[in-house]
């Protein structure tokens, strides 16, 4: 099987893109933060799970609580979150 990468994608001309820096409200899932997060419906932090647009995922303490334009919901890994995502 061929893989596709970023070398044989320029290579074959394929647009490369630029993600759109959006605005988006973000708490980081920790004990110290459980009184706001327990206000959340769609978070269950017994489970550890959240329900966002494409589902039901699971999440770990330590990621963030990620809430979007349109009031949408979903987590991201701290190191991802620490490495793509800075505060305005």
């Amino acid at each position: 099987m061929k893989t596709l990468n970023k070398e044989k994608a320029a290579a074959l001309g394929v647009p490369q893109y630029v993600k759109r820096p959006i605005p988006a409200y973000a708490i980081q899932i920790v004990p110290e933060n459980q009184a706001w997060l327990e206000e959340e419906e769609r978070l269950n932090l017994e489970k550890l799970t959240v329900q966002t647009l494409e589902g039901q995922f699971n999440f770990e303490i330590g990621d963030y609580l990620i809430i979007g334009n349109d009031n949408e919901v979903w987590t991201v890994k701290e190191k991802i979150f620490e490495a793509t995502y800075k505060q305005v």
